[in-house]
């Protein structure tokens, strides 16, 4: 994807959940590049401490949060730290997320239960908390993470493919909200992504190799380089639906 210039991005402020590793912490990186100042959310305090440290000393405006976005008061503290912070946000992302793949009739239901808190509910209520702050702004953007397992359902992701059925439903209802605020909603759609998605959600031996043949998958930043892209649209632009599968990946 390409695009006719560049967007200045500098100054504007970017809240990202799950911002410890993976996609998240690509994220951060890539925005931090272009100026963009963050506040990173994450569980796993030390971690994501450690990035807003390393990105701050690089010279961005940034800082660490420790919130589960499966608590409500949480979600609403993180929102307001990074508004008393920043003064406001301006890119939105719910990145947190966890995938299992595991049959219904052998699936571990605390483990599905986990997942559906943290990709549904926990979605659903760091756009309910900060959504708000970007609309006050008068323009801004919301990237929310489904899947190509939100298109299709394989064996053994039952559970999975749902959390991302119902985050692309979220994105489309959020779409019609904000269409007249002047809030640009995207759905991205990852296929295969290699980060500590795939140990974290017991994927069984060779199934990766066998999406991809041998060829290479979706790195982190490719994604990443997806969201800058799209962020250097005109603003009367929006693209509300990108799937991002590696060029070998046949299926799903």
């Amino acid at each position: 994807m390409t695009t006719p210039h560049q967007t200045d991005l500098r100054g504007r402020v970017a809240l990202i959940t799950g911002a410890s590793s993976g996609i998240g912490e690509a994220l951060a990186r890539a925005l931090a590049g272009r100026g963009v100042r963050l506040a990173l959310a994450a569980r796993r305090t030390e971690r994501v401490q450690a990035l807003a440290d390393e990105l701050r000393q690089a010279g961005t405006e940034a800082f660490a949060i420790t919130a589960d976005v499966r608590d409500e008061a949480d979600v609403q503290a993180m929102v307001t730290a990074t508004v008393e912070h920043f003064g406001g946000i301006d890119i939105l992302i719910p990145n947190a997320g966890l995938g299992y793949r595991a049959s219904i009739v052998e699936g571990d239901t605390q483990r599905w239960k986990m997942m559906l808190d943290t990709n549904v509910y926990g979605v659903l209520l760091t756009l309910k908390y900060g959504v708000p702050h970007v609309v006050a702004r008068g323009r801004g953007d919301v990237f929310l993470l489904s899947s190509v397992a939100g298109q299709k359902v394989g064996n053994g992701g039952a559970a999975y493919s749902a959390t991302k059925f119902a985050v692309n439903a979220i994105g489309e209802a959020l779409r019609q909200e904000m269409a007249r605020e002047n809030v640009r909603v995207t759905l991205l759609q990852p296929g295969v992504v290699i980060s500590e998605f795939q140990e974290v959600a017991d994927y069984p031996p060779g199934l990766i190799e066998s999406w991809l043949g041998g060829t290479p998958p979706v790195q982190t930043q490719d994604i990443a380089q997806a969201v800058l892209a799209i962020l250097d649209l005109p603003q009367h632009v929006s693209v509300n639906e990108i799937c991002i599968r590696p060029t070998g990946q046949v299926n799903p």
